[in-house]
């Protein structure tokens, strides 16, 4: 049922022929709600980074879905502990924008997340992706997630 909803919402946003803003606001309505929709993907990557599990369960509502390159898809809580086990250091995001629907917001960016175990040199996995958020109540929380390495410049 998940996919489906995620499916639908995104078949939705393509039909009502929404366009993607820049990240820059210029002061309207709509753009202080894109503002408040990034805070809340801002705050998602900073809870990633610190491993800070009470702000993922938080930030990522329970309908979550992740889509994989691997033509899997996983919950919020395999995200979870997915997140908690990760030996990220950093995580920069680039190349944003979003498009509002509704109570639906896509992002579309590119990040670059940087990992390093123990003992070992770090390494850097620079990803794009495509995160979807649904307003709930006065709160963004992140629906779904599908990441593919970033094609070279």
């Amino acid at each position: 049922m998940t996919r489906v909803y995620t499916f639908l919402c995104l078949a939705v946003v393509v039909a009502t022929g929404c366009t993607v803003t820049p990240r820059e606001p210029s002061g309207t309505a709509s753009e202080s709600e894109e503002q408040r929709v990034l805070a809340a993907e801002d705050a998602y990557v900073a809870a990633e980074v610190a491993r800070d599990e009470a702000a993922l369960r938080r930030l990522v509502d329970d309908a979550f879905a992740n889509n994989s390159a691997t033509g899997t898809t996983a919950g919020k809580e395999e995200l979870i502990r997915n997140v908690l086990n990760l030996n990220m250091t950093d995580q920069t995001i680039s190349e944003r924008s979003v498009m509002i629907q509704g109570d639906i917001a896509i992002i579309f960016g590119t990040s670059e997340l940087h990992f390093q175990d123990p003992g070992e040199a770090e390494r850097i996995s620079r990803l794009r992706y495509t995160s979807v958020y649904v307003k709930r109540g006065e709160d963004w929380r992140m629906l779904a997630l599908q990441m593919q390495p970033r094609a070279p410049l």
